[in-house]
């Protein structure tokens, strides 16, 4: 029976999407109204299909209805709730469920914000929008159906991936990359909107640019929890690996990041709008692409889903969303092409020209050897890896130019900038980068690209400062206020302005606590009978005793796990434990950290031996890695406080506003 419902809202959801489609394309072409009004509502009801059909699907999975192939495959009697709630998306018919309902819902958000507004524009968004939905509905409807049934009924199932059921950080991570993938559909089909009806001024502009902030608030948030997850879990004591999905996280963040940006040239002048339309289509095209190397099986990699025929329609809705983005942009060429000279070449237009090519570049280099190995193995037949060295060495250049420019860019004037200019705002942030520099080197930082890391931190936060304490100071002056309460009336007077600002502080930050983990860790290797001590780094740790017993929670999981004292500048016991699932062939690892905010030390078990009491234990001591997630805090809070409403001002004050941006 629940099959039946779940696959009928599936259904219906594609022919209702289908029909919004044709109905917002006729009003877009006919100007009229009530078909216009219909087929907004129809995203509302294939919404409300696709809210019904994930109701479905989780209702069977907290009744651990085995009917269901998908909940016999991924759910078992003894899954907690928790993990069988968030089962939705551990696998692959249910992740495509669930990024339906999430497409579905930014598309209602938008077409009911602006129901009355941008008459011009949103049938042809509805439309757009209605499509990429129909291609989710159809993809569900055929070849990744998550209501599949099965005969005869199993008693048990085989349980969630292990992996996904050993943190309940798998609660989060997940949708929040979701949030953000499905959400930059929305500046896609405004700018497909734009392109089509001619309207690309800055009306355009200012919905796409609003509308990309909010997905890659999301999306960052996801890649922070993702690696912070990656930390916790997996007990190799690092947080980023360059796996493919982590890349296909990380593509289409960067050409987001870089569209941002280029928003902000954009709409001061007719400048870098050509920019602007490859990078919006460049963005979505990414989601897409990413969805196609994480769901086909191409790409081996420990989140990658099993081999199947969704792959090839994902690659046929890539190649379509680039030939849609493409064919419009040429064209449009004529209508997006600047009107005004080229921009001098030290100004702020220039920083984030420069900007924008730094960041496609990085993009292309990631995407570059996250596909490498499919077309050797395509060509040649030989089965070829590229691994996370070559990411770091290719990838270093790139991030030391961008923290050079997250403080030049906002320090340099639109337009041109004198050589006083220059002295007076460069000349202290450069001493104090090369102080800062000179700093880390003596106080133990080894090796010269964390020394260029802090030293470049140290320039740029210097320069962010810079522009603050200027501004602030001027403030000060006219109305008589305090610093601080100068400080603060000039940010919230320009939101958009200092909460970019701190987004960039934000990065610095965890530029800074990656550069210094990655260069700064320590580890060793252990093999301690019970009583015994091992030691590093200052730290000593004592193994009391091996426990084995069933996990409280669910009894089908057997946890092995060390009790072991440590003593040193942390203190305390840690459980590192080992797990074993029915449904996996090898136990994971659950390691335990104990946080400072100077360092971490990270315990792992990476084997025992049920005779002795023995473990062999990882140690790590791994400094300033929560400051990466401080960082990524910063800048989602950054990027938030940027498009928080302020309170309303005049035109006048707005229009001041925007040329001191």
């Amino acid at each position: 029976m629940l099959a039946t419902i779940g696959h009928a809202a599936v259904v219906i959801g594609l022919a209702v999407s289908l029909f919004a489609a044709a109905a917002s394309i006729l009003a877009a072409r006919s100007g009229d109204i009530g078909l216009a009004r219909a087929g907004r509502r129809a995203v509302y009801v294939a919404c409300g299909l696709s809210a019904i059909a994930c109701g479905v699907m989780v209702t069977a999975l907290l009744g651990h209805d085995f009917s269901i192939l998908y909940v016999a495959r991924n759910n078992a009697t003894t899954t907690p709730p928790f993990y069988s709630f968030i089962s939705l998306w551990a696998a692959l018919e249910g992740s495509i469920l669930f990024w339906t309902l999430l497409l579905t819902g930014w598309s209602s958000l938008l077409l009911y914000r602006y129901r009355s507004a941008h008459p011009a524009l949103m049938p042809w968004a509805a439309a757009g929008l209605a499509v990429v939905a129909a291609f989710f509905f159809a993809v569900m409807t055929w070849p990744g159906d998550p209501f599949v049934s099965v005969t005869p009924v199993a008693a048990e199932g085989n349980g969630p991936n292990a992996l996904l059921q050993n943190h309940p950080f798998m609660g989060l991570h997940p949708p929040l990359l979701y949030l953000g993938y499905t959400g930059l559909a929305i500046p896609f089909a405004l700018t497909v909107a734009a392109l089509v009806t001619r309207r690309l001024d800055g009306e355009w502009l200012t919905l796409v640019r609003r509308w990309t902030l909010v997905p890659w608030i999301f999306l960052t948030a996801g890649i922070v929890a993702g690696a912070w997850w990656s930390y916790e879990v997996l007990g190799w004591g690092g947080y980023w690996a360059w796996d493919p999905v982590e890349n296909a996280a990380l593509l289409p963040w960067l050409t987001a990041t870089a569209f941002i940006h280029s928003a902000m040239v954009a709409e001061r002048g007719r400048s870098l709008r050509t920019w602007t339309v490859i990078l919006v289509t460049t963005t979505f095209v990414l989601t897409l692409l990413g969805t196609f190397l994480t769901r086909s099986g191409v790409i081996e990699s420990v989140h990658s889903f099993t081999q199947s025929a969704i792959g090839a329609w994902f690659l046929a809705g890539v190649l379509g969303a680039l030939v849609v983005g493409a064919v419009l942009a040429v064209w449009r060429l004529p209508d997006l092409a600047g009107t005004g000279s080229p921009p001098a070449l030290v100004s702020r237009e220039s920083a984030f020209l420069l900007n924008n090519l730094l960041f496609t570049g990085l993009a292309f280099a990631v995407l570059f050897g996250t596909l490498y190995p499919l077309l050797a193995e395509a060509l040649s037949g030989e089965r070829l890896s590229v691994g996370a060295p070559w990411f770091n060495r290719v990838s270093a250049p790139f991030f030391a130019a961008l923290l050079f420019l997250a403080g030049v860019g906002p320090a340099l004037p639109w337009g041109a900038a004198s050589w006083r200019t220059l002295r007076d705002r460069f000349v202290v942030p450069a001493l104090v980068g090369v102080l800062v520099a000179v700093v880390g080197a003596l106080v133990g930082l080894q090796g010269l690209a964390p020394m260029l890391t802090v030293g470049l931190a140290g320039f740029s936060g210097t320069l962010l400062l810079g522009e603050v304490v200027r501004a602030a100071r001027g403030r000060g002056r006219s109305s008589g206020q305090g610093w601080m309460r100068a400080a603060w009336g000039v940010a919230t007077r320009n939101r958009r302005r200092y909460g970019g600002y701190l987004a960039h502080v934000g990065v610095l930050v965890a530029a800074v606590a990656v550069a210094v983990s990655a260069s700064g860790s320590v580890q060793a290797t252990a093999v301690l009978i019970p009583g015994q001590s091992a030691s590093l780094a200052g730290y000593t740790v004592t193994h009391r005793q091996l426990v084995r017993e069933p996990l409280a929670a669910d009894p089908r999981v057997f946890e092995t796990r060390a009790q072991v004292d440590v003593e040193g500048p942390q203190r305390g016991t840690l459980q590192p434990a080992l797990r074993a699932y029915p449904n996996s062939v090898a136990a994971i690892a659950t390691p335990t950290v104990m946080t400072s905010v100077g360092e971490d030390f990270y315990l792992t078990l990476m084997a025992y031996d049920p005779d002795t009491g023995a473990v062999t234990l990882r140690l790590f001591i791994n400094p300033l890695v929560a400051w990466i997630w401080v960082g990524g805090a910063v800048v989602v809070l950054g990027a938030a406080f940027a498009i928080w409403p302020g309170r309303r001002v005049t035109a006048g004050a707005a229009a001041e506003a925007v040329t001191r941006a």
